[in-house]
């Protein structure tokens, strides 16, 4: 008999111990980079300064397609990187919810996300490089949203009893997919950020002059139960969601400043339109950008 045609009693065991693992998601957010012109890197190492030992998270994406490249090139002197690190979590058992309030604008949510090579004024100023970039260039698909989430949960689904309909049980689960999730995107957001200018401090003197500026988009993509949670008049409302913002806050082991980040939850079954969306965004932050490039490099000759 040929090895196709044998049956391995313990093939479908296997085929759906995998299906119930987090590694088909991962496979099918990878192919969906491909498909739409990223950089993929799968288990993408980085150092856990707090544990002191090397970790990886799920995804690096970096979009490298022929519009974002060219656009690119003009920019020069400038430089953006606009980079994401993507966490997959898949639960059958448990529904995730998250908590919200409403939005205030994106540049208090996203500070630890957003690092340039032009120096940061001591004071606030309307009139700094910075002020200039994120407010007339950077500002985020973000702004779509008019809520985001400030805390979240993970609830055992309950089981129905056939005859009654009622709950047998459900409670708060104990687990932590979202809290480890979270945590490994805003590690490797300070450590890829951080590399990266050391690098560029070790560049020879003569080299020629660039300003760059790095933008990380944490994403967490959910195979599951995922729910808003509002509340009108002190009780709570729940509302299904594919795509919703949760906010988080993290010391940075390197810069030792607490820096806010906004973590971008997606349902698998949106990813795909997520994309989308993400690659204009990216298109048109270009297009700003080269807009305003003169008065960008004249600032961040003031500032330097």
């Amino acid at each position: 008999m040929k090895r196709e045609e044998e049956k391995d009693p313990q093939e479908e065991y296997f085929i759906e111990k995998i299906k119930k693992s987090g590694y088909p998601l991962e496979i099918e957010v990878s192919n969906l980079l491909d498909r739409d012109n990223y950089y993929v890197s799968n288990t993408h190492y980085y150092f856990d300064a707090e544990t002191n030992e090397g970790r990886d998270i799920d995804i690096y994406g970096v979009p490298i397609s022929m519009p974002i490249l060219e656009l690119g090139e003009k920019l020069a002197p400038l430089g953006l990187r606009t980079e994401l690190a993507i966490e997959c979590k898949k639960s059958e058992s448990y529904a995730w919810f998250f908590y919200t309030r409403p939005r205030l604008p994106h540049s208090v949510y996203m500070r630890g996300q957003l690092r340039t090579s032009v120096p940061t004024p001591t004071r606030f100023s309307i009139d700094s490089f910075q002020w200039k970039l994120q407010n007339e260039c950077l500002s985020p698909h973000y702004d779509s949203f008019d809520r985001i989430a400030v805390a979240y949960d993970e609830i055992k689904k309950a089981k129905l009893e056939k005859k009654t309909g009622e709950n047998k049980r459900s409670d708060s689960s104990g687990r932590k997919e979202i809290f480890e999730a979270k945590n490994q995107l805003v590690k490797f957001t300070c450590y890829e950020i951080h590399e990266t200018f050391k690098r560029i401090s070790k560049l020879p003197k003569d080299s020629p002059k660039r300003e760059l500026i790095i933008v990380m988009f944490p994403i967490i993509v959910v195979d599951g139960d995922v729910f808003e949670v509002s509340f009108d008049c002190g009780e709570p409302k729940l509302e299904r969601k594919d795509h919703l913002l949760l906010l988080t806050n993290y010391r940075c082991p390197y810069c030792l400043e607490v820096e806010s980040y906004t973590i971008e939850i997606v349902h698998r079954s949106y990813f795909g339109t997520f994309l989308k969306t993400l690659g204009e965004y990216f298109q048109v932050v270009r297009e700003k950008m080269l807009e305003n490039k003169e008065e960008l490099l004249k600032k961040a000759t003031i500032q330097g």
